[in-house]
């Protein structure tokens, strides 16, 4: 490319003055103890609302507005280079379109083929049709329902439905059918389930087609946010966990969320509420369990209370449990019932349930059930506060009026499977009840595994052993049957729903459980054609969209580190392989020789297959003790391969004998190794502290990036606002580079979380006179009125002894950025990746640029990463619950002054 052309867009509108220092000051409560531990639930909330830590609903509905305004489009450029190479590519990209490549599913060891978390399932009743197939429903978490009409085989087939550009949260918590007409389907958005990572929500969504388009109902008393204690002023997440329908009216519906119940007496279209159980108003509301049932010309109405009760950094009040408990009404006739008409079902229950009073008390989450065959058999289940496993079973035989604890927590056993008695350690995460249709004495238990009791809830035995021998993925949420075809349930055709997504046994009263897998039922995956991933991250291989051999790899969430690779005739969407279990974070690929193919997972575990990605994994991380010599740094710790250098020039990088070898980490400050990180010796820190540090263990780097044109310049952004430039990168020993804090005190550059960044340099010959940066910006303008926008170009000169940032959000909506990335074939085409999906401009040189949403192909869903091959053919996009796309990357259009472009190599 020439530079004169490059020097003219980094240089336009410059003017190389001294910028004024100005130190934002930091709100009062994101003064975290300095032991605090970088928990995801935490960095959720710094990404949203720091520095104040306050956030409004009403900021995402403005967003909302000026989304509605923002055209949609397929970038510009030309693909005739890439059409004319691409005929020995299995992939055969669409330069009008993105291409969903994947996973669908995950093959992830013994739990076979797997998707993303389900939340909830629900069946059509009046199945099976008269090929013996099913319509099931499936909730996913971030990635929105997904329909089968055939179920439940090998060859089930889903398809989502709920990709309405009306839809802003994909994130699906709950989903309920009308007893009196089945097409009409409810499913509330968000994920009460107290995750570190939740989804808000945004409506109440409502089919009236059997769940194949949606209504968005009640976006106004929905909304994303939590309000937080005046006391303790963090943010937090609204969400609905249940939905219930009057057997006799279905216009009646009750909608339960984090705060609270709400009614409605015409179908949704008006909500009154938040209405209580209790008047203990003082405590957390958290509705975790909602039951119409009609018994003698009635409709009685359940509803718990159940908080989750271990606080954590970004839930800080879940202590407040005082209200926690079973209570039970008589469903309106209009507006609410009153908190006095109410009954609280204690009897039985431990002393001092639901009586305001959180001192002490240990019952945390309830769930509850009743039996299909008996209206007044009820079971509930409650989790243990501070250990996490179940504190009990209860039923009552007689509608709630009494109860009796049948099991304690020694009664839901591992029998032999690892991790997995007392239900697991996360039940304020894993939960669900389920009562066999026909006799009221088997309910089945979702925990970290799936467990079954046949003496009415005395003991219960663990039926699908997941850290053990079992198959069927960790992590249960929801169960359901079959309907038989005569107008009931179907008590051997059982669906379960786990983190890894569907799986269905046809005898699940088979054997006595345990870690033989000859006494237990037999479970086979429903996976194989539903892409629900959860990435956070990823790669693609060399020349994606041209080779005739593409690779590509994630991680996920709960899902670990996978990788794909296309052959001949195998276009699209394809099988992907877990090689590192856990959370998978970051994956990369050494793109000359494709033999080392990087995996990690949560807190820095970083490992390399050496020997292609099917290789057996092997540290990566440094050789000290602690790992990375005890920095602080994110779950979710960024490292990157330098993979654009000219093969065997010097201080390029990358080599015919050894690949591509540079790699950058980042803690609180950058670490660097030439050798690939093998040995793990060969990592040394070179950088200072880069973090104001003035998060605590909260201080760290999101992102890092090596410049594409050269090595020997690299930039890094902070979540707590900074962005440094590292000068004289691959010195190969301890501290060798210069780095240079351009952050300019936040005068221009908001003080919020620098979610990515990316550099480059005019000329590799000179790479520190002229620097290009840009930085994807967390956070709501909102926070930090003076300095607003979410996108952010910087331009360094000499070694950034100058340096100016300038403001590129346009027309973008005020919402978090997650990602950015520029084709280097074209440098002033620039994509964003957001919550709302991906944004992109052919001019960022404009003032303002004008930003369009890229969304052909593409749903309306959280982008967390961008990713671009070694050769410029293609652009990834990582999503969290719709798994990975791609796109090739166009040449500029002949009539562009980039006409000649430059190429990688």
């Amino acid at each position: 490319m020439r530079k004169s052309t490059f020097w003219a867009i980094a240089a336009a509108g410059v003017a190389l003055g001294g910028l004024a220092l100005l130190l934002a000051s930091l709100g009062r409560s994101e003064q975290a103890p300095r032991s605090l531990k970088p928990i995801l639930g935490d960095f959720w909330a710094i990404r949203v609302a720091y520095p104040t830590m306050h956030f409004s609903p009403a900021w995402y509905r403005e967003a909302e507005l000026a989304d509605a305004r923002i055209a949609s489009g397929v970038p510009e450029g030309t693909h005739e280079r890439l059409l004319a190479k691409n005929a020995a590519s299995p992939l055969g990209l669409n330069p009008a379109a993105w291409t969903f490549i994947g996973p669908r599913p995950k093959v992830f060891g013994g739990y076979g083929q797997v998707s993303g978390r389900v939340n909830a399932l629900l069946v059509d009743p009046r199945g099976p049709d008269a090929q013996g197939r099913h319509t099931v429903l499936a909730a996913t978490d971030g990635g929105g329902v997904w329909k089968s009409i055939n179920c439940c085989g090998p060859d089930t087939a889903w398809y989502v439905t709920t990709d309405q550009p009306e839809i802003k949260s994909i994130a699906i918590g709950t989903l309920t059918r009308d007893p009196n007409d089945p097409d009409v389907i409810y499913a509330g958005t968000g994920d009460l389930r107290y995750g570190s990572f939740s989804f808000g929500t945004a409506g109440l969504l409502k089919s009236t087609d059997n769940g194949e388009t949606w209504t968005v109902l009640g976006e106004e008393v929905f909304t994303p946010f939590y309000p937080p204690s005046a006391s303790l002023g963090f943010p937090q997440y609204q969400a609905i966990g249940k939905v219930a329908i009057d057997p006799a009216d279905s216009a009646r519906i009750v909608v339960g969320t984090k705060t609270g119940l709400y009614f409605s007496h015409d179908g949704g279209a008006s909500l009154a509420g938040p209405c209580y159980t209790n008047p203990h108003l003082s405590q957390r509301q958290d509705i975790t369990a909602l039951l119409a049932i009609r018994v003698g010309g009635v409709t009685r109405l359940y509803a718990a209370v159940g908080t989750r009760g271990n606080p954590t950094p970004v839930q800080p009040d879940l202590g407040l449990i005082g209200a926690n408990g079973v209570y039970r009404t008589i469903m309106p006739t209009s507006g609410c019932p009153a908190p006095g008409d109410w009954t609280l079902l204690a009897n039985g229950w431990p002393a001092g349930t639901g009586n305001g009073s959180p001192s002490g008390k240990t019952l945390g989450r309830i769930e509850l059930a009743v039996a299909p065959s008996d209206p007044n058999r009820l079971y509930a289940m409650a989790a243990h506060t501070t250990n996490g496993n179940v504190l009990g079973v209860w039923r009552s035989d007689d509608g709630g009026d009494n109860w009796v604890q049948v099991a304690a927590t020694a009664n839901v056993e591992a029998n032999g499977c690892s991790s997995s008695a007392g239900g697991g350690s996360q039940m304020w995460y894993d939960a669900h009840l389920l009562v066999d249709p026909v006799d009221p004495d088997t309910v089945y238990l979702s925990g970290v595994d799936l467990y079954r009791s046949m003496n009415g809830g005395a003991s219960f035995q663990n039926i699908t052993c997941g850290y053990g021998n079992g198959n069927v993925h960790v992590d249960h949420h929801a169960a359901a049957f079959l309907p038989d075809g005569a107008g009931g349930l179907d008590r051997d055709r059982l669906l379960v729903g786990t983190d890894g997504g569907v799986y269905y046994t046809q005898n699940p009263r088979f054997g006595t459980g345990g870690s033989s897998a000859a006494n237990r039922p037999s479970f086979v995956s429903l996976n194989a054609t539903k892409g629900a991933i959860e990435f956070y991250s990823g790669d693609i291989s060399r020349e994606f969209a041209t080779s005739s051999l593409p690779g590509a790899s994630g991680g996920a969430q709960d899902n670990g580190s996978s990788y794909a690779r296309w052959t001949s005739g195998d276009p699209g969407a394809t099988t992907w392989t877990v090689r590192l279990g856990g959370d998978g974070i970051y994956t990369r690929i050494e793109p000359v020789l494709e033999q080392r193919w990087y995996w990690s997972s949560q807190n820095g575990n970083l490992q390399v297959s050496t020997a292609g990605p099917n290789s057996a994994p092997q540290l990566a991380t440094p050789q000290t003790t602690p790992a990375w010599g005890g920095d602080t740094l994110s779950f979710l710790m960024p490292y990157e391969l330098y993979k654009h250098g000219a093969l065997d020039q010097p201080g390029s990088g990358c080599t015919s004998a050894s690949g591509c070898t540079f790699m950058i980490a980042g803690t609180n400050r950058v670490w660097e190794t030439l050798a690939g990180g093998i040995p793990r010796s060969s990592w040394y820190p070179n950088s200072p502290v880069l973090t104001k540090n003035t998060l605590g263990n909260r201080s760290f780097i999101n992102q890092l990036a090596y410049a594409v044109r050269s090595p020997r310049v690299a930039i890094a952004g902070t979540n707590d606002g900074n962005v440094w430039v590292g000068f004289d990168m691959n010195g190969g020993s301890a501290n060798s580079a210069q780095w240079v804090n351009v952050t300019g005190g936040n005068a221009v550059l908001p003080n919020r979380p620098v979610m990515d960044v990316v550099v480059e340099t005019l000329d590799p010959a000179q790479p520190d006179a002229l620097v290009i940066g840009y930085a994807a910006i967390g956070g709501f303008d909102q926070n930090t009125p003076a300095q607003p926008g979410h996108v952010f170009e910087l331009v360094c000169q000499n070694r950034c002894q100058s340096f100016l940032w300038r403001n590129l959000t346009g027309n973008l909506p005020n919402i978090p950025a997650n990602a950015i990335a520029f084709n280097p074939k074209w440098p002033q085409q620039v994509f964003v990746g957001t919550d709302w999906g991906l944004y992109f401009t052919d001019d960022v040189r404009a003032d303002p640029p004008v930003w369009q949403r890229f969304d052909h192909g593409l749903p309306r869903v959280m982008v967390w990463d961008l990713a671009i091959d070694r050769g410029f053919t293609a652009l990834a996009a990582f999503t969290r619950g719709r798994g990975a796309y791609a796109w090739p990357l166009p040449d500029p259009p002949p009539s562009g002054i980039f006409a000649d472009g430059f190429e990688g190599p």
